[in-house]
């Protein structure tokens, strides 16, 4: 049986903008828009030129207009028909005012991100941006493996420097518009409930004054792709980085039994499929509270063999023998049979 492998590839961000809650702040979206003092809702009547406009809006975005909203607050609702912002708070003055509004923590928007592929080809996909999907478009076959990027990370304060040996990992939740084949601008967000995919406090994606390319790689239980410097559009360092990633969140949990109980020494319950191999001594502990039977041995519903909640061993009961065994041992109709050679 062939063995699954995670297709990846590169985004090149030399023509690129990447906007996040500290990237490029305040050059996102900018409208201008009417308020009343007391309320909580703002009437867009114009989108700014030289930025997005109002049909960018989202809910979960920022919003805050000096004068009128000073401290940036979240918009709760948006109805792009009669240009109404409902946010969360209330208008600080009646008045028209630029409004700025702005991606949240976590989330990241690429503007002109470029598809790059070493060798790619129908035979060595992704070929160009139409093979990746984000999680949330329309065409997304959720029985296929999600998409995502690894990039270098920036301290929020500094964000045009990368930091050295310092990466984290997005999910490509949409492509909100493509240019030909291998242009399109690109939403991504750091997940709060993967490990690998949370974005460390203090830290987010460096910009695209200090990064200049990401690796591309589909996610398979929230691992990507490592690869070679000759096999991406960016150094060894980042081709590795899904290791890094992959150590601090997965392989360490998993060796030294932390994380959510998929190591050892384990506790709960385990299906395990196939041959288990066990070298060294091996003791099997009841808990002293349950009274539930304990070391059952099963072929389909019948239990051959039992220790009870006592420390018992019991016999299952053969409603009819079976061929004999050298060696063997059965309890059928309140006798025991052994097999002899």
């Amino acid at each position: 049986m062939s063995q699954p492998l995670l297709k990846f590839g590169s985004i090149s961000l030399a023509p690129a903008t990447i906007y996040s809650k500290t990237s490029n702040r305040d050059a996102f979206i900018q409208v201008r828009a009417s308020y009343v003092q007391g309320t909580n809702t703002a009437t867009v009547y114009e989108d700014r030129s030289g930025y997005f406009g109002s049909a960018s809006i989202q809910v979960g975005y920022d919003l805050s207009s000096v004068g009128e909203v000073t401290t940036p607050v979240g918009i709760t609702g948006w109805d792009p028909n009669t240009k109404v912002i409902t946010f969360d708070g209330v208008a600080e003055a009646t008045k028209n005012g630029i409004t700025k509004i702005n991606i949240p923590e976590g989330m990241l928007f690429i503007e002109s991100a470029s598809f790059e592929k070493i060798g790619g080809g129908t035979l060595n996909p992704p070929n160009t941006f139409r093979d990746v999907t984000g999680s949330l478009d329309s065409e997304y076959d959720s029985s296929n493996l999600k998409w995502g990027v690894i990039g270098q990370l920036a301290s929020t304060s500094s964000i045009t420097i990368p930091q050295t040996g310092m990466y984290s990992q997005y999910e490509i939740t949409s492509f909100s518009s493509r240019t030909g084949t291998s242009q399109a601008d690109i939403f991504l967000t750091a997940s709060n409930t993967i490990s690998a995919f949370i974005e460390p406090n203090g830290y987010s994606l460096a910009s695209d004054a200090g990064i200049s390319s990401l690796l591309l790689s589909e996610i398979s239980s929230g691992l990507m792709s490592i690869a070679g410097s000759g096999d991406i559009a960016g150094n060894q360092s980042l081709g590795l980085a899904a290791y890094q990633t992959a150590v601090a969140s997965t392989l360490s949990p998993l060796v030294n039994g932390g994380g959510s109980g998929a190591g050892f020494p384990f506790s709960g319950s385990a299906h395990i499929t196939g041959s288990l191999i066990v070298t060294g001594s091996t003791e099997f502990l009841k808990d002293p509270g349950s009274n539930e039977d304990f070391f059952l041995i099963k072929s389909g519903s019948f239990s051959s063999l039992k220790m009870n909640r006592q420390g018992i061993p019991v016999f299952g009961n053969f409603t009819s023998t079976p061929d004999p065994v050298a060696g063997g041992l059965i309890f059928s109709a309140s006798s025991f049979y052994a097999g002899l050679e």
